[in-house]
């Protein structure tokens, strides 16, 4: 029986804020066409009509776009994949070439300290072992720092896919706008139209 009485006043309650709210909204105001500049029918026929084809664009649009999340992800995988879908691909190509002379350097460069690293571990004249060490130290140093600049340039690909995904997408929605309206039967995201 509480609980029965607990909801009846809570209905209570929100029915007198809800005739409270529906006494303060004011019909005229919100009616008011003069509000967006239409004099008469044809401004708001008008207006009606370029929010129709600006629907139309943007469903367009939503379809031919490219996500930066996507983008960003492909370009994780395999630097300058992002730049590829999105028809950068002079600036995907240098990066992708960069991007694999760096690891394959840096894996030469280890594969090399390690073979001389092996040959230090099997020397025992102190001469050998010395000599060894050195000959370790200078590739290992040069597999460190393109390993390094790898990072760097896979930081910088993350970066860049997505101003490169932006422009992209800035560019396609100017294309789209700037597209030929076509007259007569044609198929539309939101299916088929028919224009005279």
């Amino acid at each position: 029986m509480t609980n029965f009485i607990r909801y009846l006043a809570l209905l209570l309650i929100l029915s007198f804020i809800c005739v409270g709210y529906a006494q303060s909204f004011d019909i005229q105001a919100f009616a008011d066409t003069t509000k967006y500049d239409w004099k008469d029918y044809r401004d708001r026929l008008s207006f009606r009509e370029d929010l129709n084809f600006r629907q139309n664009k943007l469903q367009i649009y939503e379809m031919e776009s490219l996500t930066i999340r996507e983008n960003i992800l492909k370009s994780a995988v395999i630097p300058g994949w992002g730049q590829f879908a999105a028809s950068y691909n002079t600036k995907a190509t240098i990066i992708l070439s960069m991007e694999l002379i760096s690891v394959v350097g840096s894996i030469y460069y280890y594969d090399q300290a390690q073979r001389n690293y092996d040959k230090y571990k099997a020397a025992t004249q102190i001469d050998e072992i010395n000599h060894w060490w050195g000959k370790t130290q200078t590739p290992y140093h040069y597999s460190m720092l393109l390993l390094g600049l790898a990072g760097v340039i896979w930081g910088y690909n993350i970066y860049d896919v997505v101003m490169s995904t932006n422009e992209y997408n800035a560019e396609l929605w100017e294309e789209i706008l700037s597209r030929p309206v076509k007259t007569g039967l044609q198929i539309t995201p939101s299916g088929l139209e028919l224009r005279f």
